[in-house]
């Protein structure tokens, strides 16, 4: 039978420390590219996601406009063109106003 001494243990214990090391950092690294491309691909799909909103934003707002525009010029065919403007004005604020009422009563 073979006599294991120290410094063959000591040498197993080296190589076995070595490996694991070696597995660790190639798991590592694999885990980073995977992560780093999952990154990419989040950004990615993140950019395209606020443009659309931002262009549903500015399509909203050129309808709020082209509205109020065509609800003022009905208006000023009924009453005073500063009525006009008036009655616009105070709709917009009271959609204003039920649309902060929501968002408050959303709180938790």
């Amino acid at each position: 039978m073979n006599k294991v001494t120290i410094s063959d243990f000591v040498i197993a214990l080296i190589d076995l420390l070595e490996a694991e090391s070696r597995a660790l950092q190639e798991n590592a690294s694999r885990f980073m590219r995977e992560q780093q491309a999952t990154l990419k691909t989040t950004l990615y799909q993140g950019g395209w996601m606020v443009a659309w909103i931002a262009a549903a934003v500015m399509a909203l707002l050129g309808g709020l406009g082209f509205l109020s525009w065509a609800l003022y010029r009905f208006l000023a065919t009924l009453v005073p063109e500063t009525g006009a403007i008036v009655i616009v004005g105070v709709i917009f604020l009271l959609i204003a106003f039920l649309f902060s009422r929501l968002a408050m009563r959303k709180r938790p």
